[in-house]
């Protein structure tokens, strides 16, 4: 059980790297994290979505709660 945690984990850092670079990049510049509330996606800015789903389908447009700002 506990391989199975490492392994999505990885999987999950490993896919989104570039978000993660960019954040630990910014964090460094002086931004912090602010709760925006649901916001939809900013297509300048690295994210990683939410998106509601009904019976294993999408509903509605993916979104952010909370954004880098300086």
């Amino acid at each position: 059980m506990i391989v199975l945690a490492v392994v999505i984990s990885a999987l999950f850092l490993t896919g989104n790297a570039d978000f993660f670079d960019q954040a630990a990049q910014e964090r460094e510049q002086g931004y912090t994290w602010h709760y925006t509330g649901k916001q939809p996606l900013d297509p300048r800015s690295k994210a990683l979505p939410l998106q509601c789903m009904h019976e294993g389908k999408p509903c509605g447009e993916p979104f952010v709660l909370w954004k880098l700002k300086k």
